[in-house]
């Protein structure tokens, strides 16, 4: 059997946004059970249970249409540029992978 998951970190990334660009919210089973999630509000989402709510609420309400700009990868972290839906809003998301995990995203707020 073949496992379905991303096998690089780049990879990961970009497949949790095309998760939530599906309306997935299993986007969630990318992170570590121990992961962090860090809203651009400061709210944070620690464990996958906090961060699999997290999704859902975000893919059933937000239905944010995210595409990945740029990638900057500097292990373990991974930075990517979001282009928010057809707007000219731009978004840093942080990543840090560890062992084909994310272990923390930071959602950076946009800059004026």
């Amino acid at each position: 059997m073949t496992d379905p998951r991303p096998r690089t970190p780049e990879a990961i990334i970009r497949e949790v946004f095309a998760r939530v660009r599906a309306g997935d919210p299993s986007a969630a089973d990318l992170y570590a059970h121990d992961a962090v999630v860090t809203t651009q509000q400061g709210q944070r989402h620690e464990g996958f249970p906090a961060i699999a709510a997290f999704y859902r609420h975000v893919v059933e309400n937000l239905k944010p249409q995210p595409h990945v700009e740029t990638l900057y990868v500097n292990l373990p972290t991974v930075a990517a540029v979001i282009r928010a839906g057809d707007t000219d809003l731009r978004v840093l998301d942080v990543f840090t992978v560890v062992d084909g995990e994310i272990k923390e995203l930071r959602i950076c707020p946009p800059s004026p």
